[in-house]
């Protein structure tokens, strides 16, 4: 089992420029004063650095918006806390940043779980799922508050009923009836039932297609080997060669074909265009012109000689003869076109015979059919082989689920189980004798998750001798942190000064061994309960403006890490 110390807590007030550093001693501590000195607000001050919120604080502490840094250690490992407004920071032994965290129940909660081995899983009360328990459920067995725990047992923190049956739950973890260990696996557990219900309808689906596809080979009942068909295929193998490289061929050459088609089309318009115009200006040249022609712009004269209109004749001619030639050209492309659309036509003949292998028969059985049934075969054959690679996974995980459940088993055993409530019962009835706590029923407390039901004077006696009773089962049994005990004005009820007395002696003399007690008290009687005295003098002033400039000092090099980050 870990344990926790508190070292020193810094607290600094930036509002009214105040402050106060608390050292506490490595066995016990006792914070003195007579009311409305601030030992409350101190002692809750040690569990909201962690992000457990007591149940009640004074609304003008809480309007100071105090910053809290925190100076601990786990097993020696020495560590520290700050706390600036609503952001959580935790250092080093070196004041390295480990994390910075503003929500706690998904941010600190599980780093504090890890630190301090708190495994302990409960269900959420809204959404019902499983989450790791917040810090006040750590420190609630440990934590005594003036204003709710001397009235009702377990009940020192605010937010506690976020989960639900958390009394049962903390009682039974902490007190070792339901440990680290439990918790653990039970996760395990949880962890294994949700992989094997992924896998289970993975195999549902998987069964479900695989059940259509044997209804679909039933349909077609029969058993043939491929390798009869053997040459089949091989035809039809090769026929899907040829068609393809057939079909690429022919592209080639319609590619090229069209291309020339379409070359010979525009020199034949542009010859025919040409022909056309030689043929009007002969005929103008012819009909409408002199034999001299003079230039309208330049006023030069040209002539317009029989030589010089038979010259635009021949080049008409020339163009002619061109136009012919071309046209047979064309004519003989569109040939080679037709040629290729008949090769096509073709192609088309040759799949028809791939079709006819397709539905070549042996007996009442097409090739088709075959090859359609044996991609069935494969499909079942794979269908099949995930159906076992699932069913061994489902059968791990079955288990993991067994192995999870054995083991929690093992660690609820009842001979077990009754050992630790015996012991529990056995503190609790010493505990109430030495407190002079006589009419309370062996019934009322049998169970370490009880509520306390005591009236008067006797209850805070009561509630004293359970606590440290399950403070006992604790440290023999518990395999978590085993946390600092801290006990705020525990002379509730108007105790008497022999009551009283035997309180103080109680807590002095009863303190587990190896723990770390602090308490807060207005009268000691003198007792020495084993360590130093730290005295508040100052009505409704915990902080103090001469610690100010040194406590903030402190404090802001680990601030400035925080926004580094």
């Amino acid at each position: 089992m870990k344990n926790l110390l508190f070292h020193e807590l810094l607290l600094s007030a930036e509002s009214e420029k105040t402050a106060r550093a608390v050292q506490f001693d490595r066995h016990v501590t006792v914070i003195k004063g007579v009311n409305d000195r601030g030992k409350s607000c101190l002692l809750k001050s040690l569990y909201t650095v962690f992000g457990a919120q007591p149940k009640v604080v004074h609304p003008k502490w809480e309007a100071l918006n105090v910053t809290l840094h925190l100076y601990f250690s786990v097993d020696d490992v020495r560590y520290s806390i700050l706390k600036v407004g609503k952001q959580y920071s935790l250092f080093d032994a070196d004041s390295a940043l480990i994390g910075t965290y503003v929500r706690i129940t998904s941010g600190l909660s599980p780093k504090l779980a890890e630190l301090f081995n708190f495994r302990l899983q409960l269900t959420n009360a809204r959404s019902q799922q499983p989450e790791q328990a917040t810090p006040a459920l750590l420190f609630l067995p440990f934590y005594f508050d003036q204003d709710s725990s001397w009235v009702e047992n377990w009940n020192a923190f605010e937010r506690l009923k976020q989960f639900t049956t958390y009394r049962k739950a903390i009682a039974e973890f902490h007190t070792g009836i339901k440990p680290n260990e439990f918790y653990q696996a039970k996760n395990e557990k949880i962890q294994a039932e949700g992989h094997r219900e992924e896998l289970r309808h993975n195999r549902s689906v998987v069964n479900r297609v695989l059940e259509k596809i044997e209804e679909l080979m039933r349909q077609n009942q029969f058993d043939i080997d491929i390798a009869s068909y053997q040459a089949e295929i091989t035809i039809l193998l090769s026929r899907c060669n040829e068609l393809r490289l057939d079909e690429e061929r022919i592209k080639e050459e319609m590619v090229l074909l069209d291309s020339r088609r379409r070359s010979l089309e525009r020199k034949i318009h542009i010859t025919h265009e040409a022909a056309n115009e030689l043929g009007e200006d002969f005929t103008f040249a012819a009909e409408k012109l002199d034999d001299e022609v003079e230039c309208p712009i330049c006023g030069a004269h040209y002539e317009n000689s029989f030589v010089e209109r038979f010259k635009i004749a021949s080049d008409e001619d020339q163009l002619r003869t061109a136009l012919v030639e071309m046209q047979q050209e064309l004519e003989l492309c569109m040939t080679e076109i037709n040629k290729r659309t008949k090769l096509t036509d073709q192609i088309q003949s040759r799949v028809e015979d791939i079709k006819m292998i397709l539905e070549a028969r042996q007996g009442e059985v097409k090739l088709n059919d075959i090859l359609r049934s044996e991609g069935k075969k494969e499909v079942r054959g794979v269908l099949r082989d995930e159906m076992d690679i699932l069913n061994r996974d489902i059968g791990r995980a079955d288990l993991q689920v067994e192995r999870a459940d054995d083991e929690m088993k093992r660690l609820t055993d009842k001979k077990r189980v009754k050992l630790i409530k015996d012991f529990y019962r056995e503190k609790m009835a010493n505990y109430l004798q030495r407190l002079d706590v006589t009419e309370l029923e062996e019934k009322t407390y049998k169970e370490v998750d009880c509520t306390i039901k005591e009236s008067g004077s006797d209850k805070p006696r009561a509630l004293l001798a359970f606590y440290f009773a399950i403070l006992k089962t604790i440290e023999k049994h518990s395999t978590t942190t085993f946390c600092p005990i801290v006990i705020d004005s525990a002379r509730q009820q108007e105790q008497d000064t022999g009551h009283w007395t035997k309180m103080l002696e109680f807590m002095r003399d009863v303190r587990p061994s190896n723990s770390q007690m602090i308490v807060g008290l207005v009268d000691d009687l003198d007792i020495p309960l084993g360590g130093p005295v730290l005295h508040l003098t100052d009505e409704r002033q915990l902080l103090q403006r001469d610690q100010y400039e040194e406590v903030a000092a402190r404090i802001r090099p680990f601030i400035d890490r925080t926004l580094a980050d």
